[in-house]
């Protein structure tokens, strides 16, 4: 087997136990996970600016964003689907409902 192969897996072994570990942290959870994240997206981002020849800051930047918009993505869907906007408040209410009552 090749050795890059085998270091490669063996640092991603390292890095899913690590956010494991963050998940089991009492305090500061989501801020751990997320610099392991960014740290993790901006040791790769090199990697990959050599497939897409384009700036590794860029590439840095673009998977950040996409990063942070991911998770309000993933909050907002699950506000919304717990059920946290109610149905009686004003903005739910149509125009004529709200002139009636």
């Amino acid at each position: 087997m090749d050795y890059k192969i085998f270091v490669g897996l063996l640092l991603l072994t390292g890095l899913v136990y690590y956010f494991r570990q963050a998940h089991t942290s009492q305090r500061n959870k989501k801020r751990i996970v997320d610099l392991l994240s960014i740290g993790a997206l901006l040791w790769v981002t090199p990697k990959l600016s050599a497939y897409t020849k384009m700036d590794p800051f860029e590439i840095g930047g673009i998977l950040i964003f996409a990063y942070g918009w991911g998770i309000l993505i993933v909050e907002k869907f699950w506000e919304g689907f717990k059920g946290n906007d109610h149905d009686d408040t004003p903005r739910s209410r149509s125009k004529r409902s709200r002139e009636k009552g």
